[in-house]
């Protein structure tokens, strides 16, 4: 066999089995991708996956034929020729692709315990005593091969052929024109300017301000005391992209109906926003965002923002940047690096464990050694630092007579910062405050949160949570010093700040972390206060209000009418030390219904009224009510005592979502 014969059938093989594994990865992920995008908008990226699969795939395979015919070379031909080695290679090929496509997600204890390369070295065994067996066929064996396979390699050349025009469509795209708010200001020449500052996964129940027996927010603590501070206010939703979307819209989540990892489909525009709002009347909009699941491009407001780095900006060189890096570099589309990742060779992982050996060599120490926490790699004073160079006065560089734009008033910024959320890295001294300081360092523990979790691990979880509650005690101080700093730079004179979170945490009810079936009070309840410089008495506030009342505060705040579209109401009046009638509170997770026409039929919805709480699960109908009141740790479920009360409850659940249902109905097919 000649060494052009053996690369062609070697490309062959590997275009095929990376085709199919392809193909398996498109299927799996269109599952997912289905519930809140039509195929016409996935096929676009699908395309330009399969054209990303196809070239790594085939340099994989030229070296891999230059080291079979170098080896060919070396080998005594009495004992291997070239097509031996061929057939020794696609033998490995096949039984490692039989091992990816159909045993991947499967776990046995015994497997598990067997170490890759032990595994890879008895198939290669394996394998050359069959092509010893069959070494006198093996040309023929190749020959057949190569014949019956042709046709299906055809079949996946005119797919890869089709991918390149289809990958194309979304460039020639165009996006629909924004609508324009038609609202009015009020004629005030003086209007505040209003910074938004939220934190990622902060639940006000882990705040020393909240009453925690903790000491994780002195400096808030202080800050808050001639502030306006709200007792019980509620995420719109216990994760990220649909409750940002609800701080951003003044929307509940079934309104949006942005509930699903927008990261990876962006939302394409969304006009009715606050930042186009306050834009429309004259505002300068910024945006400095931590978290690509909270970006303003990801929910499709991004143009109402004078600037909007990527994430990626406000992140340090960390154990996972080199392969984001590389992936931005070639393709920034959520959904094409979600098929990078699912590339059969695990090189994101390599990568990873490369670069932590690497920073652990750097500071002098060896992995087995260590003892140091390695920080996070999004520390919350790139945000701060960032915005506050932004606005630093302008100035002139007389070498190379540039001048600094200045910073425009007035002006609403959006400062979001990913700490606290996990993984809880906070840098020394932070480290251990809480104690147990040698435990879930940066070597033994896991980056990711536990999720469910069974009563024997509660242990494990207290101390994830002291980790967590010293990222916040920095996560504090660290806006101690931008306050200070922003003091020295700006006119606070008029400025208004208002600190709140996306989400909670939870570190009970068998549930650690957030964006699951489960609406308890840690993954929802989350801070909100308001400061005005001129506010010489702080207040607390103990009336419900909830996420969705931040935006048309902060038009009112600006003196621009709130639009009717907005769900929220204005939180002036209690600003203001009126009154304000309480009203029902909604929070829900509806990540498992379908975006496009479906009615609302799975997931979780919460609602508070007075000292109760009601869970409704909507697919098991299960319904759990606590009274607050008495029962604020959520232990005791109280639906069968109090039946009035839980139907009244759920009946605000049912009428609410009914009408959320005729709206997406009606909107099938726009």
């Amino acid at each position: 066999m000649t060494a052009k014969k053996s690369f062609i059938i070697i490309l062959k093989i590997f275009f095929i089995l990376f085709s199919v594994l392809f193909l398996k990865e498109a299927f799996y992920k269109w599952d997912g991708y289905s519930y809140y995008m039509r195929f016409t908008d996935f096929l676009p990226d699908l395309s330009l996956a399969f054209i990303l699969w196809t070239l790594p795939e085939i340099m994989i395979a030229f070296v891999l034929w230059l080291t079979v015919n170098v080896v060919s070379k070396l080998i005594p031909k009495s004992l291997f020729r070239l097509e031996h080695i061929t057939t020794w290679l696609i033998f490995i090929a096949f039984t490692l692709f039989i091992k990816r496509a159909f045993f991947h997600d499967i776990s046995l204890k015994a497997l598990a315990e067997l170490n890759n390369f032990v595994i890879l070295t008895v198939i290669c065994i394996l394998a050359a005593c069959i092509v010893w067996l069959v070494r006198k066929h093996t040309e023929k064996i190749l020959e057949g091969l190569n014949t019956r396979i042709t046709p299906l390699v055809s079949l996946f050349a005119v797919l890869l052929i089709l991918a390149v025009p289809f990958s194309l469509i979304k460039i020639f795209e165009k996006e629909p024109p924004a609508a324009k708010y038609t609202g009015s200001a009020s004629s005030n020449e003086k209007r505040p300017n209003i910074i938004l500052v939220t934190w990622d996964a902060l639940t006000a129940l882990d705040m020393q301000l909240y009453g925690y027996n903790r000491p994780t927010t002195p400096f808030i603590s202080e800050w808050a005391k001639d502030a306006v501070v709200f007792k019980r206010a509620y995420a719109a939703s216990d994760w990220t992209t649909p409750a940002s979307m609800s701080l951003m819209t003044g929307q509940r989540v079934w309104m949006h109906r942005v509930w699903y990892f927008a990261y990876n489909f962006p939302v394409k525009r969304y006009a009715n926003n606050l930042p186009e709002i306050l834009k429309d009347n004259g505002y300068n909009i910024y945006g400095f965002v931590q978290n690509g699941f909270a970006h303003p491009d990801t929910l499709g407001i991004g143009e109402s923002f004078l600037t909007k780095d990527r994430s990626s900006t406000f992140k340090t060189l960390s154990h996972n940047g080199l392969i984001n890096s590389l992936s931005m570099f070639f393709v920034n589309k959520p959904i094409v690096r979600d098929f990078i990742n699912a590339f059969p060779f695990d090189i994101e992982n390599n990568v990873k464990n490369l670069l932590r050996v690497r920073e652990l060599l750097q500071r002098g120490k060896s992995a087995k050694n260590s003892e140091e926490v390695i920080f996070t790699s999004v520390p919350s004073e790139i945000i701060y630092n960032h915005f506050l160079s932004y606005i630093s006065p302008a100035t002139e560089d007389v070498n190379e007579s540039k001048v600094k734009k200045p910073f425009k008033e007035p002006f609403f910024v959006w400062l979001f910062t990913l700490p606290p959320h996990s993984p809880y890295l906070p840098p020394k001294p932070y480290t251990g405050m809480f104690g147990d300081a040698e435990k879930f360092t940066y070597l033994s523990r896991s980056e990711e949160t536990l999720g469910q979790y069974r009563p024997e691990d509660q242990a494990k979880v207290d101390v994830l949570r002291k980790r967590y509650d010293e990222f916040i005690l920095y996560s504090d101080q660290q806006f101690r010093l931008f306050l200070s700093r922003l003091a020295e730079t700006i006119d606070m004179s008029n400025t208004i700040i208002i600190f709140s979170a996306d989400h909670g945490e939870s570190f009970s009810h068998g549930l650690q972390g957030h964006s699951s079936p489960e609406l308890y009070e840690p993954v929802v309840r989350i801070p909100l206060i308001v400061k005005f410089h001129d506010n010489k008495n702080g207040r607390i506030v103990d009336t419900p209000v909830e996420q969705t009342d931040i935006a048309p505060t902060i038009l009112e705040l600006a003196g621009i009418t709130v639009p009717e579209w907005m769900e929220g109401r204005s939180l002036l009046p209690l600003l203001e030390g009126k009154s304000l009638a309480p009203r029902p509170i909604f929070s829900m997770q509806l990540q498992a219904n379908r975006s496009f026409g479906h009615p609302i039929t799975r997931g979780t919805v919460a609602v508070w009224d007075g000292d109760f709480k009601l869970i409704y699960y909507l697919e098991d109908k299960k319904t759990q009510l606590f009274n607050l009141r008495y029962d604020p740790d959520e232990i005791q479920n109280i639906s069968q005592q109090e039946p009035e009360t839980t139907e009244k409850l759920r009946k605000l659940i049912f009428d609410n979502l009914s009408h959320a249902n005729k709206k997406i109905t009606q909107s099938r097919g726009k």
